[in-house]
């Protein structure tokens, strides 16, 4: 908590992406286009567990940014190469591992995209980015399905 309120913690993450998007560095007043007033919390949160840094950039006038900090590009780094989704094919039924657990699955894009919806919910995620995820690991799966899996699979109605 700081003195601002609560943060969510994938709002930190958020904030050290906008850093690394822009550069390394990021102002204030694109933290608080995107989230207001609530800007304030996310900063002095960010700043107190070192996923930012306060800097000053000198290119003809001073400039006050917030630097990616060594938290910051360390949270990168873990969450950059987790694939929130593996899927598998096991006595014909369509099973997704996720961060949330094992879940059975249609092959349909109804209940495709109810489970990326559910778990970008969970996860703080944007369900457009998530839901080609699980569509293209669901569909990898049902390629490598053999045999009686790959019949019982497609044959559910």
């Amino acid at each position: 908590m700081t003195t601002h309120g609560f943060v969510n913690a994938g709002d930190l993450l958020k904030a050290a992406e906008t850093a690394r998007g822009l550069g390394g560095e990021v102002a204030f007043w694109h933290l608080y286009r995107r989230w207001g007033n609530y800007a304030f919390a996310v900063l002095e949160a960010a700043l107190q567990l070192g996923v930012l840094k306060w800097a000053r950039r000198e290119d003809g006038k001073t400039k006050v940014v917030y630097a990616l900090g060594e938290r910051g590009v360390a949270l990168l780094d873990m969450t950059g190469d987790l694939r929130p989704v593996e899927a598998y094919v096991y006595r014909g039924r369509l099973r997704l591992q996720t961060p949330l657990g094992t879940f059975e699955a249609e092959l349909d894009p109804g209940h495709l995209l109810s489970i990326a919806y559910k778990l970008a919910e969970a996860l703080g995620e944007d369900p457009r980015r998530l839901a080609p995820k699980v569509k293209h690991a669901a569909e990898r799966a049902a390629r490598g399905a053999r045999g009686l899996e790959k019949w019982l699979l497609t044959s559910r109605p």
